[in-house]
């Protein structure tokens, strides 16, 4: 029981954060895939809906990604956490700028999760976390 339990318990984390921010990814996801088709699936169509949502799915998912940016930034590192922080926050920001304007924002919204969603992906499959992210 020396090491097995600690790594498993963190890739189980990692899967957890994952699916999570899968979660609460999908109704954007759907909601494109049917306006898309044609179809108004969910009533995220209002722009302020969206920027709820965007914003949930932003702290909720992105809460992992930030902390490990910030844990790699006291140690003068910037790796694959930093910069995935980052380019969400900008699309989330963009996206935040485009719903305050009363403009659809779907893409940067989504762009952002799908972000968010490929950078816990990438941790999950790497099977470390921020303490072993490569130097960039």
């Amino acid at each position: 029981m020396s090491g097995r339990p600690a790594r498993s318990r963190t890739r189980a984390e990692r899967l957890g954060r994952l699916v999570i921010t899968a979660i609460f990814a999908l109704p954007l996801l759907a909601d494109s895939a049917a306006q898309a088709l044609g179809y108004e699936l969910f009533c995220l169509a209002d722009p302020k809906l969206q920027a709820v949502w965007g914003s949930l799915l932003q702290l909720v998912g992105g809460w992992p990604l930030y902390a490990d940016a910030l844990a790699e930034a006291r140690q003068r590192r910037v790796g694959r956490p930093a910069l995935i922080s980052l380019l969400s926050t900008v699309l989330y920001g963009a996206g935040l700028y485009g719903s305050v304007r009363s403009v659809p924002a779907r893409g940067h919204f989504l762009a952002a999760g799908g972000l968010l969603l490929l950078g816990h992906l990438l941790e999950y499959r790497a099977g470390r976390g921020a303490s072993a992210s490569p130097q960039w």
